[in-house]
């Protein structure tokens, strides 16, 4: 820390985390560089970033060792933190644990933000799990939902006593969970959530198949199972039907699940997802919830017997990604319910 005086601005050097990111291309590592002055604000830290080429012809390890300076209010002192860039081409990759693991700041929490795609670290990354405290991945990022899920779950369950795993996506959807739990909030609908019968989600569809929302809605359906106590319904213990719904079985009887991909108005910034919930019974209710054609709204629509249609709008907070980033590191630790609904999500058989 510099002194000041009354004529002279002071700089300080602040820390209170090592951040360690992850990408697989220099142009992914530009990316980062452009997004670490906004993680940086709120959360003063020292970053090492790598770029992980492994296919690169030639072998070499190369490091840039740089400042990120900026003035938290006015008339305060400068805040700088420290940027380290590690570019490791070919097998210099499995030099980097020797790199990276002498410059964690001693005593702090280290966070891993793996901004890749698929969560498979290499081997030669076992040393530098073994200090991370934190692990944010984004399954936005994910080519394979099906697949990268199951793997991501796997490693969960592998690192669960080391290390805290967040998914930014999973954090994406925080509105959307909020208002289907808000469907059945009240006294007059809280009985319906046990007698869901069936549940129809829309997302964004792109080319190839999966997309950023595809992974949403595998999620948002782990969740709805995991914290429902709802079951596998096949025999053979699979879970699509024929039609390729998804069949479970919840406390109550059946409940069928059916995702399908749709291009909606706006296009896919955020969040896409139109979702209906019908429950049976004596007395069959449906709410549904509809994605507003700028992404920041949603139409909000609740049909109950006997009563007239009951619909209204609620604004969708839409978070960019160094939102995402800070609010992973401001809540970091274990997220049981995220943990639940990525093992139930990895579970099912998505047709």
């Amino acid at each position: 820390m510099a002194g000041t005086d009354a004529r002279q601005k002071g700089v300080t050097r602040a820390c209170a985390l090592t951040l360690l990111v992850y990408v697989e291309s220099e142009e992914a590592g530009r990316e980062v560089m452009n997004l670490i002055a906004g993680v940086m604000l709120q959360n003063p830290c020292r970053v090492l970033v790598m770029v992980v080429q492994p296919d690169a012809p030639a072998a070499s390890l190369s490091a840039r060792i740089s400042a990120q300076c900026y003035l938290p209010r006015a008339g305060e002192q400068q805040v700088c933190c420290e940027l380290i860039e590690l570019l490791a081409r070919g097998d210099s990759g499995r030099d980097l644990d020797n790199v990276v693991v002498p410059l964690a700041v001693p005593g702090l929490p280290v966070v891993l933000w793996w901004r890749a795609g698929r969560f498979a670290p290499p081997g030669y990354f076992r040393d530098i799990l073994r200090i991370t405290d934190y692990l944010l991945v984004d399954s936005a990022r994910f080519a394979d939902p099906p697949r990268d899920l199951g793997r991501l779950a796997g490693e969960v369950k592998r690192l669960s006593d080391v290390v805290a795993v967040s998914d930014l996506n999973w954090t994406r959807m925080t509105p959307w969970r909020g208002l289907v739990a808000q469907c059945f909030d009240p006294a007059e609908t809280a009985g319906y959530l046990d007698q869901l019968s069936e549940v129809r989600v829309e997302y964004e569809e792109a080319s190839p198949r999966w997309s950023a929302q595809s992974a949403q809605a595998m999620l948002l359906v782990g969740w709805l199972a995991s914290r429902l106590h709802w079951e596998p319904a096949a025999d053979d213990g699979g879970r699509t039907g024929k039609d390729g719904s998804i069949l479970f079985r919840s406390p109550r009887g059946k409940v069928e699940v059916r995702l399908t991909p749709k291009r909606f108005e706006g296009g896919g910034t955020g969040v896409c997802f139109s979702i209906e919930m019908k429950a049976d019974g004596a007395s069959p209710a449906t709410f549904s919830l509809r994605r507003g054609g700028d992404g920041k709204y949603a139409v909000v629509r609740r049909e109950l017997p006997g009563r007239p249609p009951i619909e209204g709008t609620a604004r969708l907070e839409v978070y960019g990604e160094v939102e995402l980033v800070n609010e992973g590191i401001k809540s970091a630790g274990r997220d049981v319910v995220f943990e639940e609904a990525l093992e139930t999500a990895a579970g099912i058989e998505w047709s």
